[in-house]
């Protein structure tokens, strides 16, 4: 038990010099790798994935001699990784591909994502209330998939205008949903 309190103690204490180190490299783990062909938001990804596994060698391993050769390393391991991953879903085998991160991010919307969600949601419904009857109507027909020429004939009115209420409609909601 004496080993693990001091391998914690001892990572405790290098955890100010993985954040300096991670503060000073990252600028240019983000230029590496965006001559790599990684976009900003998938460079970002690398660059914590490495710099977890880091934390992680450090636990298990210890710390290394030249902690920026081995981000670095790690680095450009995960985008080869990228790479391979998706020329392999660009050529539909997906079931073969192994996804770049250990851990996969929840897809489920954050906490302020589905507050900024839910006022959106309301704002729509409120938007659409505002509409008349043919309006929502004809906007429910083409939510369906209906093309114009079928919702004319379904409300017994033109294509023209049918083209009228769509438009009318859908300026509506822009502004009722803009509007805050």
């Amino acid at each position: 038990m004496g080993r693990s309190s001091s391998a914690t103690k001892a990572n405790m204490e290098e955890s100010p010099h993985i954040i300096e180190l991670y503060d000073h490299l990252r600028p240019s783990l983000q230029a590496y790798l965006s001559s790599r062909g990684l976009s900003k938001e998938h460079s970002e990804d690398v660059i914590q994935e490495a710099f977890l596994r880091l934390v992680r060698h450090n636990v298990e391993q210890g710390s290394g001699e030249n902690p920026r050769a081995w981000v670095f390393r790690v680095a450009h391991n995960l985008s080869v990784d990228y790479h391979r991953f998706e020329r392999r879903r660009s050529r539909g085998n997906e079931t073969e591909a192994r996804p770049l991160l250990r851990e996969q991010v929840d897809p489920a919307p954050d906490p302020e994502e589905k507050i900024i969600l839910g006022e959106r949601t309301r704002q729509f419904r409120k938007a659409v209330a505002q509409l008349t009857p043919k309006q929502r109507h004809c906007l429910l027909l083409r939510a369906k998939g209906m093309c114009y020429r079928e919702i004319a004939h379904e409300l017994g009115v033109s294509v023209q205008r049918v083209g009228e209420l769509m438009q009318r409609a859908i300026s509506l909601i822009e502004t009722g949903v803009v509007r805050r």
